[in-house]
């Protein structure tokens, strides 16, 4: 069974997949109208067999079983797609609580799906603490690929789950403000939420007390 929802929000609408692991896509969504056929080609190519990439929990163990795909004759597994927004209700609730400032962190199941290298990119993003900002180059550093700056950009520049996954806590040398699925504006909607100013040359700078 793969859910979905549109979620209403502070930011644009938001349109919610998740399959039987957990949140699997979190995605902004200006046309709102054009949920229902986007949720349907989202779960196509996240849950079909064929064209699913490879999953993960969000730990570091990528060695997971593979997704149920299957029936247990050995027969290909048919999904059923459907709107349901109770299955959400805890996703609506975290977000609420973080756009008004009283939740740091989320606790949800979430379903990582992408490259092997695309997956430590997340995963390393999820250690970002709140309010703390890391650079593309000190991501690649974290993942001792230190050359691997640009496709550590590519691979934020595709995450699943924003905001779960904090791909806006990165910004570019210097504390440059770039890229993010959302717009530059949310992202800097986001960074000041965390306690962070943006000055008039677009660059971040961590709150100092001095």
């Amino acid at each position: 069974m793969v859910h979905y929802a549109l979620l209403r929000t502070v930011l644009d609408p938001l349109l919610a997949v998740a399959g039987p692991r957990g949140l699997a896509r979190l995605e902004f969504l200006p046309n709102a109208w054009e949920y229902h056929t986007r949720a349907h080609a989202l779960a196509r190519m996240l849950f079909n067999p064929d064209t699913a990439m490879a999953a993960t929990s969000g730990t570091s163990d990528l060695g997971l079983p593979p997704d149920p795909a299957l029936n247990g004759d050995g027969t290909e597994l048919s999904w059923e797609i459907h709107e349901e927004p109770a299955a959400f209700e805890d996703l609506r609730d975290q977000l609420a609580e973080y756009f008004t400032g009283r939740r740091e962190l989320f606790d949800l199941p979430i379903d990582l799906r992408g490259t092997s290298f695309q997956v430590r990119v997340w995963q390393q993003l999820l250690q970002i603490p709140y309010g703390k900002l890391r650079t593309y180059g000190q991501v690649a550093q974290a993942l001792r690929q230190p050359k691997a700056t640009r496709a550590v950009g590519q691979a934020a520049g595709q995450n699943p789950l924003p905001i779960l996954v904090p791909c806006h806590r990165v910004v570019g040398k210097g504390g440059s403000l770039v890229g993010f699925t959302g717009g530059l504006t949310t992202k800097a909607r986001l960074l000041r939420l965390e306690g962070h100013t943006l000055g008039s040359t677009a660059r971040i700078e961590e709150p100092r007390l001095f």
